[in-house]
């Protein structure tokens, strides 16, 4: 029997009995499922036992099972009985199931307004990824639907919710009327994982059993213990019904089998204790051979179509017996086989996206095939996981960040695409972007989509995001509710008035929701002091306060969703008004010191007051009186001042007297009272002096039209005059120099005066003349003394043409000049430039000298012979330096003399007629330079520095004086003859040039040769 004690245990209970009081072992198991003993003694009588399952404990699946009961004593006689029983699963929030088990959800209903219910829908946000090795997401994650899951099938983190829409009408013309709940306190969150995998290999070898572990999780696969959490153990001899916990000892007898099984537990459920997988049983030791076992592990076994599959052979032989044979073979989808052979196969990936099995069978070397073992794996392309936080309240205007949690790039690697809507109550969605993190506002979805302010306002917003990889979509809803700011109503305003005034009132209202500040609808109730009710509709008021008391204000605000805000209320107390008061400011004189007005500059008064009012009352007119000094009215001023910031009165131009002392009162007018007489002010309207002068020289000079100078003498005369001077207004001056650069200086008081100058400048005169109230006025003239420059012209040298320049024989002339200066000043500096006549270089200057000396000697070494020269000098007379000098031109030409020897034309035509015959050539074999004896000397002189004689005298003691043959004695002749020349021996003879001059002697050697005598040339000539 079994005995149901909770929600989810079941108690298997009876009573066992064995007429030979043998112990027994009593059984409960469900295949793969559950497998729990309790031992019973002292079964001579049945004796009651009691095996507990617990379905969450025991991490039993929901479904329908049949629990054998069995009873083994110790001979392995046994007695059997069965019973059925049900597991259903309530979906509970934090709770860990199976993939592809039923699950129950159960929903209640409830409506304040006792509305019925008119529709359910239900929404699941699914992760895939939340544990190892994703098998995919369900199409419509994140999408409300009608129906429920009753199953999960694929893994992951799911967030269930639901809502209920009420119907308060049967009438779907009122389908806006129906409401769909919130689901924050209908959602809960669940787990949905795979049953672990339990995997060994047992050999025996020798009577040594080896045992290798290779169980995992594959949803913990990644995990250092690969996600498992208890390893149970157990074994028997293969007759055995009763099975052993724990593992099996390490020696066995290699005759008997041994069966040998071990169950793993993960770690998907409460303290880490989660489901049981299947029973994994292995035989070792048997007297003949057992055949081997096909075993192998895929990592991962769900895998991405852009990533690898990982295949590790784990088969063995129970007897150790080598493997050498391996069958493996892959189909996909069931029915396409793309792999066969004895290799590993490859990467599955390579085939394409799709569900492929893995069979394997070995073959061990005594002849005998395993049983296939397979594994399937999927290649697949992950979808996007779409995920997204945001706010669960925001009002119509707040700037809404979606922070957008979706894996980007998604697991495959694949980049994601975005798109955001919003919808209200279930309707339509609107496109709200496509950024991944959008930015948004309600208001600027509802105003796209002609929403109105206040249909915005609702719990039943939803946002959606759908995410795209290319060819996948997921999507991911949230719920929000727009909320709406109440106005809050303050009033801005005095509490306290004096009668007859008039106040403004200003609604200080506040609307957090941007959207309702320009639509606000504005309410007023004021109550005089006599009950009297007004009401207004705008946002300020303007009241007037006519009686006196205590007048009640009271303010409020309606958004245009409907909100009302608060009364704001305000009491004003009226009391009563005070007249004003006036005080003049401008012109600031009094009757003992009066304010002089410039008539010029200011013209009649400008008349400033200040005014005050105890209740701050507006200046409403004003009356200002003018009085002479005998206390006569003279003129009387009333204006209206309709803005009240009237505080000054220009009066008009010629509406006073000129030179007269007046006095002046004022008084303000408000709310029907004139404030006292104010304080007195006085004045005096003044003509200000004209001011004016003339400067003319004793010579007849306009000095202000012309230059003058140091030797005139300026006189200053005044022009200046008053028009009140026939008032008695008298005039005072004065006069200021000031050269320019210099300081001003006072020179004169009086009106008219002369004036010398030692200075040459640019001169100011100011005139300051003064009537006798202060008045003042100027004027300024400027003019020139000026300097009249020297004159100086050179006297040597004396040409005024380079083409003509006056010698000079010394290379250190002296220029020399003449000074004239029309202002007697005398020469105080000078200097002097001589340049390259050509190129008009400088050649030498003597730099500024300090002297009154009128010559200058070159220095030596400047200057070379026979090159033109230019000279030109200026000069400074304490003042001023002249223009230079007109320029005068000089050469250096010292005494040289070149002497020559020649023949007479005769002679010459003789000594080539000779050559000619003796050599045929004209000039050989006596040159130029050989005579024959009694020849007359033809004498020849070139000569620089104008020499006065030159002398020639001949070896022998014979002189000649040469003759110039131009001006400029360049150019020398002569000849010189004797009849004794005849007997002159052969041989050299000295010809000596000596050239004369004042300052110098210069000389300059000829020698030629004598060879033979004249009359040999007349032989030669007769010879034949």
């Amino acid at each position: 029997m079994a005995n149901e004690t909770g929600l989810n245990t079941l108690n298997f209970e009876g009573y066992a009995g064995d007429p030979d009081n043998d112990d027994l072992d009593v059984i409960v198991e469900v295949p793969n499922v559950f497998y729990r003993k309790t031992k019973v003694t002292g079964t001579m009588s049945p004796k009651y036992f009691s095996v507990p399952l617990d379905v969450i404990t025991d991490s039993i699946p929901p479904g329908t099972y049949s629990a054998k009961v069995t009873v083994v004593d110790r001979y392995n006689m046994k007695a059997e009985a069965s019973l059925t029983f049900n597991v259903i699963n309530r979906l509970k929030n934090k709770a860990f199931y199976l993939v592809n088990s039923p699950v129950y959800i159960s929903t209640t209903y409830d409506d304040y307004e006792n509305d019925p219910k008119y529709a359910t829908r239900y929404m699941y946000d699914h992760d895939p990824n939340f544990f190892d090795n994703a098998m995919g997401s369900i199409f419509d994650s994140g999408l409300w639907r009608s129906s429920l899951y009753p199953s999960f099938p694929y893994s992951g983190a799911y967030v269930a919710s639901f809502q209920h829409k009420d119907n308060p009408k049967n009438d779907d013309h009122f389908d806006n009327y129906r409401m769909w709940g919130r689901d924050n306190l209908s959602s809960m969150t669940f787990l949905v994982h795979r049953k672990p995998v339990a995997l060994f290999s047992a050999k025996l070898a020798g009577g040594s059993l080896q045992l290798s572990d290779s169980s995992y999780d594959i949803d913990h696969i990644s995990n250092f213990n690969k996600g498992i959490s208890v390893w149970e153990w157990q074994w028997r001899k293969s007759e055995s019904e009763v099975w052993k916990e724990g593992q099996p000892p390490s020696t066995l007898p290699t005759s008997d089998p041994y069966e040998i099984r071990l169950r793993v537990r993960d770690i998907d459920g409460p303290n880490d204790a989660g489901a049981w997988s299947d029973w994994c049983v292995r035989t070792v030791g048997a007297a003949g051979n057992l055949p081997p076992v096909a075993m192998f592990t895929v990592t991962p076994n769900e895998v991405s179509y852009r990533k690898a599959t990982a295949i590790t052979d784990k088969s063995f032989d129970p007897d150790n017996d080598p493997l050498d044979l391996y069958e493996w073979k892959v189909v996909k989808d069931g029915w396409q086989q793309v792999y066969s052979g004895a290799g590993t196969p490859p990467s599955l990936t390579g085939f394409g996206v799709g569900n492929y099995q893995i069979t394997l069978r070995v073959h061990d070397n005594r002849g005998l095939w395993s049983e296939p073992y397979s594994q399937n794996v999927t290649v697949m392309n992950h979808p996007p996981v779409a995920d997204f936080n945001m706010p669960k309240e925001v009002y119509r205007d707040t700037v809404i960040t979606m922070e957008n949690l979706t894996p980007d790039p998604d697991e495959d690697g694949d980049s994601l695409t975005y798109q955001w809507y919003g919808r209200l109550n279930g309707g339509s969605y609107y496109w709200s972007g496509s950024n991944r993190n959008q930015s948004l506002t309600v208001k600027n979805i509802i105003k796209d989509n002609g929403i109105s302010d206040k249909d915005a306002i609702s719990e039943n917003w939803e946002m959606r995001l759908n995410v795209s990889d290319g060819s996948l979509r997921a999507y991911s809803t949230e719920m929000f509710e727009v909320k709406n700011h109440p106005p809050t109503a303050q009033i801005s305003g005095p509490a306290s008035v004096y009668q007859f005034d008039t106040r403004s009132f200003a609604s200080s209202d506040e609307d957090l929701d941007m959207s309702d500040q320009s639509s606000l609808q504005y309410y007023w109730r004021v109550t005089n002091s006599d009950g009297k009710v007004s009401m207004y509709r705008s946002p300020n008021i303007d009241l007037t306060f006519d009686k006196l008391g205590v007048y009640t204000l009271e303010h409020w605000a309606v958004d245009q969703i409907g909100d009302k805000s608060n009364i704001a209320t305000l009491k004003v107390n009226v009391i009563e008004n005070l007249p004003p008061s006036m005080t003049l400011t401008a012109p600031a004189g009094t009757a003992d010191n009066p304010t002089i007005i410039d008539a010029e500059q200011e013209g009649d008064p400008l008349i400033k007051w200040t005014y005050t009012d105890p209740e701050n009352d507006a200046q409403e007119k004003y009356r200002l009186e003018f009085f002479t000094k005998d206390g006569l009215l003279a003129k009387s001023v009333e204006n209206t001042d309709s803005a009240g910031s009237v505080r000054q009165l220009k009066m008009p131009d010629q509406s006073l007297e000129r030179f007269l002392l007046y006095s002046v009162q004022g008084r303000a007018f408000s709310k029907n009272n004139w404030s006292d007489i104010s304080n007195e002010k006085a004045f005096i309207i003044d003509n200000p002096p004209v001011p004016g002068f003339s400067l003319m020289t004793d010579t007849g000079k306009n000095a202000t039209l012309t230059p003058i100078y140091r030797t005139d003498l300026l006189q200053i005369t005044s022009t200046a005059h008053d028009a009140d001077q026939p008032k008695g207004d008298s005039l005072s001056y004065k006069y200021y120099l000031k050269p320019n650069g210099g300081t001003e200086s006072l020179i004169s008081a009086s009106d008219s005066f002369t004036k010398p100058f030692t200075t040459n400048n640019t001169f100011t005169i100011r005139q300051v003349v003064t009537d006798s109230l202060g008045l003042w006025r100027e004027v300024s003239h400027a003019f020139i003394v000026k300097n009249r420059l020297p004159v100086a012209n050179l006297t040597f040298p004396t040409s005024g043409t380079a083409a003509a320049p006056t010698i000079v024989n010394t290379m250190t002339p002296i220029m020399k000049w003449n000074y004239t200066d029309d202002d007697g000043d005398e020469q105080t500096r000078y200097r002097v430039r001589i340049l390259d006549s050509a190129t008009g270089s400088i050649v030498v200057q003597s730099g500024v000298k300090s002297s009154s000396q009128k010559q200058w000697t070159v220095p030596a070494g400047t200057l070379v012979e026979n090159h033109t020269y230019a000279a030109e000098v200026d000069v400074f007379d304490g003042f001023d330096w002249s223009n230079t000098s007109p320029r005068k031109y000089f050469m250096v030409n010292l005494l040289t003399v070149k002497g020559g020897v020649k023949h007479t034309t005769e002679w010459n035509a003789n000594r080539q007629s000779y050559n000619l015959k003796i050599s045929g050539d004209t000039e050989q074999p006596r040159g130029y330079n050989i005579f024959w004896a009694g020849e007359k000397f033809m004498l020849q002189a070139d000569a620089t520095g104008l020499p006065d004689t030159i002398e020639v005298t001949m070896d022998g003691g014979f002189t000649a004086q040469l003759a110039p043959s131009d001006s400029g004695k360049i150019s020398w002749t002569g000849e010189l003859y004797d009849p004794s020349f005849e007997q002159l021996p052969n041989g050299p003879l000295t010809f000596t040039f000596t050239a004369k001059n004042e300052y110098n002697t210069k000389t300059d050697k000829v020698t030629v040769t004598i060879s033979e005598n004249w009359s040999q040339y007349f032989r030669s000539h007769r010879v034949k």
